[in-house]
């Protein structure tokens, strides 16, 4: 159980306030732990007044912790991210803790390296004799201070993602693949992706964990996606082609193959130029609190930024793309049986046929009709199949005769298609194209029936 806080320093910063904060921690052993959160101001109220009445729900804001590399404390991002006007203007809490415990009788190795020890506690629960009793950042973070801020910070209940840098990014990662479904978004810039297979894993995490190898795999994100089976989650993970740590302890190569492995969404951006430094983080935080934003929120505020146009309103670049013609393979979140959890499979896509458009959904969305196909309460509810009709998405080749529309077109598919020349087609009120629907009720296209 955390102890009571003791306010250390408060600084105003754009529309809120930056608090630093000490207590002591029953899970680190009763040391004492700086950490600092940084508030926006309450809607419609300046700093003073909204630091002496309390707040309603509606005056509480979603969180993001934020986890730090070796050698970092609560301070860094702080003074160097430059993260806060971002924060206020998403309305978001930024908690930032330290990297582990610090104090009298806090072990380490001798000599003391940067790589190990106070500052380099890797986020995890140590099992050694030497280290247990202090270093168990992973329970810190996601247990006391967790339940910490959210009793004495207004923050919302069920609200929080978490991110984080090098280490602090291997946490940020291994913490959500961990907790399923209690961190609402997860992104990384730089991190150790696979520390089982890095020198900085090899040497931290036997003295923390002992000999036992598969203990070493609970905390290395790549062991943890192999077999993970919580809710679906997308990983955003930012990293510099000029890192000198790229090659040898990071390894985003190892990232990328599993999670194209598992069918998990990871938007892995290589920013050329970029190294490991504070310098790469200012750049991209803003976009990385934007993301948070959007699934905290439910407000579009963030997109990837590799859509095959530039702009969503294109008229089409009219090129056919490398895929043109080609059956292609394409991942699929398939219902295989009524009231079934969905399964994330490769599925193969023809090219398209005379009349036909094949498009590359960017959004999708389930509306009641799924629900009710997936219930198994639809009569032309047929199994195996692909749901989300109400989608966007971006024309990516035209068959034979398509003349209406040309690739790179931003599209809106509808529930059935459309022929123009049937009775229900030239009503304006209705979509049902009676030419189509003995088709798609079987689940084929005109095409193929």
């Amino acid at each position: 159980m955390a102890g009571p806080l003791k306010e250390l320093s408060s600084v105003r910063c754009f529309e809120g306030m930056l608090r630093r904060y000490e207590h002591e921690s029953s899970t680190l052993g009763g040391l004492a732990m700086k950490f600092a959160v940084y508030i926006p101001d309450a809607q419609a109220q300046d700093a003073a007044s909204a630091a002496k009445k309390p707040r309603t729900e509606s005056e509480k804001f979603p969180a993001v912790f934020w986890l730090s590399g070796l050698t970092c404390t609560d301070e860094n991002f702080a003074q160097k991210a430059g993260a806060f006007e971002t924060a206020c203007a998403l309305r978001l809490v930024l908690v930032l803790p330290d990297t582990s415990p610090r104090g009298e009788g806090v072990p380490d190795e001798e000599p003391k390296t940067y790589d190990f020890g106070q500052g380099a506690g890797f986020y995890l629960n140590a099992t050694t004799d030497k280290y247990r009793q202090h270093y168990n950042m992973l329970d810190y973070v996601t247990k006391e201070l967790h339940d910490l801020v959210l009793a004495h910070m207004p923050i919302i209940a069920g609200k929080v993602s978490i991110m984080g840098h090098s280490m602090g990014g291997h946490g940020a990662l291994t913490i959500a693949l961990k907790n399923p479904g209690k961190y609402r978004s997860v992104s990384a810039f730089a991190p150790i992706c696979n520390p089982t297979d890095a020198p900085w894993g090899k040497k931290a995490l036997p003295l923390y964990l002992g000999d036992d190898e598969a203990a070493w795999k609970e905390y290395d994100t790549v062991e943890l996606l192999k077999k993970y089976e919580g809710p679906p989650v997308r990983l955003l993970v930012d990293q510099g082609t000029s890192d000198n740590f790229l090659k040898e302890q990071l390894k985003p190569e190892a990232l990328k193959a599993v999670c194209e492995e598992k069918g998990v969404v990871l938007n892995l951006r290589m920013r050329e130029g970029h190294d490991h430094s504070y310098f790469f983080i200012s750049t991209y935080i803003k976009d990385h609190l934007q993301f948070h934003a959007s699934q905290l929120t439910g407000m579009l505020r963030w997109c990837p930024d590799s859509l095959p146009s530039a702009s969503a309103y294109s008229e089409g670049s009219g090129k056919a793309n490398d895929t043109a013609g080609k059956e292609i393979t394409c991942l699929a979140a398939v219902a295989f049986e009524p009231k079934k959890p969905l399964a994330l499979v490769n599925v193969q896509v023809g090219p398209p046929q005379k009349g036909e458009v094949r498009i590359k959904h960017v959004a999708v969305a389930l509306c009641h009709t799924d629900a009710y196909t997936l219930e198994g309460s639809d009569p032309e509810g047929l199994f195996p199949c692909i749901l989300g009709h109400e989608a966007s998405g971006i024309v990516e080749s035209v068959g034979e005769g398509v003349t209406e529309f040309q690739p790179g077109d931003h599209v809106v598919p509808c529930y059935q298609a459309y022929c123009g020349d049937c009775k229900f087609c030239r009503r304006p009120d209705i979509n049902l194209c009676t030419s189509v629907r003995n088709f798609t009720g079987k689940g084929v296209m005109a095409g193929d029936g």
